[in-house]
């Protein structure tokens, strides 16, 4: 039950001489494994990871040493807290000097693959494609942000593999938030959690879903409430998941993109003058940097907020709308005309309708003030806590 085949099947291990650092860790009742053959790599998985247990690290001189199960003491440590046994695994291999890039264990770029950009930063481009049940994803070179990389994805196989040319060219922030954070929260996805793009915040044991639109002020609504003190679980990309009878909020937190109007709107704050824009004069405030000791883990949803760039106001209103409501709105936002062909959306459409009665749904309308949202926000949350 516990064995890895990918462990032995993973087809550039035998190109890997050796050191390999092994992680283990429990993430939103998962096991996730990490396997690199660069330090320097397990180290920034580990900074990236810090809201998540570790539950063990591992040094083999060899791949032929990396054992086929799960440490019995990382199985003891996870416990009742461990709800799947088989655990999400991602290589991170630093590739040879010598040899092709990517490696000749990838399959060569289908016709499907266009070069693109990458939302949320400027520079290198990336090329998608797909065989069977693999993704691939190949990422030019670009100096001061990336050398080239390549990630595989086996949804079969609960599995994903990261080439990387040349560590020591890569930012860490771009490989950790626009690679490996991608196949992370594909893996996690396709095992159980229910992906969704907003932001969340929690005030106590009581957690709010905010949704909207880009533009809407989801992100400043988020920051603002960061900001007077609040505990933050995401801005953009989070999970949705049912445990234990209740609908709980998942982080995955990235750093928290800034537009122009919300600088103007924040500009009491210390630091946000002097933050860095890119070519569409958007900013990005560093979670590690600013807010690592208020991201939390999970909480349950007590709050599901609705902005929308139309509703502004003098003075913060918020509407209370039906559970009804709250579904529908879900439904049209996170449900694709694709998955509407398949199954699962009897189950996402389940799962909204249990968080919809559990919390409480409001449409907001926001004022400039960022510090009196913030502060009604919370008096919303404190009448769930």
């Amino acid at each position: 039950m516990y064995t890895a085949d990918r462990q032995r099947n993973q087809p550039y291990l035998a190109h890997v001489s050796g050191p390999l650092f092994e992680q283990w860790y429990l993430l939103h009742h998962r096991m996730v494994r990490i396997v690199t053959n660069e330090h320097v790599v397990a180290q920034q998985v580990r900074s990236f990871l810090h809201y998540a247990d570790l539950l063990g690290t591992y040094r083999y001189e060899h791949a032929s040493q990396l054992p086929a199960t799960m440490p019995e003491e990382v199985f003891w440590q996870a416990g009742q807290r461990l709800h799947r046994l088989v655990a999400l695994t991602c290589y991170l291999f630093q590739t040879g000097l010598s040899e092709p890039f990517p490696p000749s264990v990838v399959p060569a770029r289908t016709g499907e693959a266009q070069w693109e950009e990458i939302s949320g930063v400027s520079g290198p481009r990336r090329a998608r494609w797909k065989v069977g049940e693999q993704r691939f994803r190949e990422y030019e070179a670009y100096p001061g942000v990336s050398s080239r990389i390549c990630s595989v994805l086996d949804y079969d196989d609960l599995c994903a593999t990261l080439y990387i040319e040349d560590v020591a060219a890569c930012a860490s922030w771009f490989t950790m938030r626009f690679v490996f954070y991608m196949v992370l929260g594909a893996l996690l996805a396709s095992n159980g959690y229910e992906v969704v793009h907003a932001g969340a915040i929690a005030h106590g044991e009581a957690g709010a879903l905010i949704v909207g639109t880009p533009g809407s002020g989801k992100s400043t609504l988020v920051l603002s409430c960061l900001l007077s003190g609040m505990s933050l679980l995401a801005d953009d990309v989070l999970f949705i998941a049912k445990d234990d009878g209740l609908v709980r909020l998942y982080a995955f937190p990235e750093d928290i993109g800034v537009r122009s109007g919300a600088v103007k709107l924040l500009d009491h704050y210390e630091g946000m003058q002097t933050l860095t824009k890119d070519e569409r004069d958007k900013r990005y405030l560093a979670v590690q940097e600013h807010f690592r000791q208020q991201v939390i883990g999970s909480c349950p949803v007590r709050a599901l907020f609705f902005v929308d760039a139309k509703n502004r106001a003098e003075q913060f209103r918020s509407e209370p709308i039906s559970q009804a409501q709250a579904v529908s709105i879900l439904v049209r936002e996170y449900i694709s005309h694709q998955r509407l062909q398949e199954d699962e959306i009897q189950e996402v459409f389940a799962l909204f309708s249990d968080m919809a009665q559990q919390a409480r749904a409001y449409r907001l309308w926001l004022t400039p003030d960022a510090r009196e949202n913030a502060l009604q926000v919370r008096s919303l949350l404190a009448q769930e806590a």
